[in-house]
């Protein structure tokens, strides 16, 4: 995609995002968008194919962006890894939570049964940046399992903001990871890997299936 093509889709997007509060995300709040800074039918369906979807990742990937361009290593350098994963959740959600109003109606879009497949892409990309900034490089199972855990803590985290405010998030997000924190503790301590007798099921499974070549 060309800048010029990127530029506009922000330009679209931060135009949607000024009538969002009165007119949610949606198909008309699209259009009203476009009339703002004078863009075509044709031109909006070239920018933003899928329409409010489309927005709602431009807007939801602008906090991944602001994560990322202000959080370096040295920033976070000297902190211990839970403490960079805290850190870097509540600047994730800061960044979310600049325009609440708008932050309302973007979620209750993505929240939307036939949207929620896109939610989870956007949570699991989210998690993925926090997790690269603090460090992590598993490559084994444990990688996955960190960033579904973080896209929980993030979601709900999210949900907690929006309802009771900031400090019921934070405290929210402390207690999610001292819960993360103990089973990992737990999990060492035992002889055998929970994510490696699920996978030798997952094996197991398939060839009783599909036979020994599975």
């Amino acid at each position: 995609m060309t800048d010029a093509l990127t530029a506009l889709e922000t330009e679209l997007a931060h135009a949607v995002a000024a009538v969002m509060p009165d007119l949610g995300l949606n198909s008309l709040s699209v259009r009203a968008g476009a009339k703002r800074i004078g863009l075509s039918d044709a031109e909006v369906a070239l920018v933003c194919p899928n329409g409010p979807a489309d927005i709602a990742a431009i807007l939801w990937r602008e906090g991944d962006h602001a994560v990322e361009a202000e959080w370096t290593d040295e920033a976070l350098a000297g902190l211990k890894i839970r403490e960079k994963i805290a850190t870097l959740l509540r600047a994730r959600l800061a960044a979310a939570c600049v325009d609440e109003a708008v932050t309302h109606r973007l979620i209750g879009h993505l929240c939307l049964p036939q949207h929620l497949g896109l939610y989870k892409r956007l949570l699991w990309d989210s998690a993925d940046l926090i997790w690269r900034k603090a460090g992590d490089t598993a490559l084994d199972e444990n990688h996955y399992s960190k960033r579904l855990i973080v896209s929980g803590i993030l979601a709900t985290a999210l949900m907690t903001r929006l309802t009771r405010g900031l400090e019921a998030q934070n405290e929210q997000i402390d207690r999610n990871i001292d819960q993360v924190m103990a089973f990992e503790k737990w999990k060492a301590k035992l002889p055998f890997k929970p994510e490696t007798a699920l996978l030798n099921v997952v094996e197991t499974l398939g060839k009783l299936r599909f036979g020994s070549a599975a």
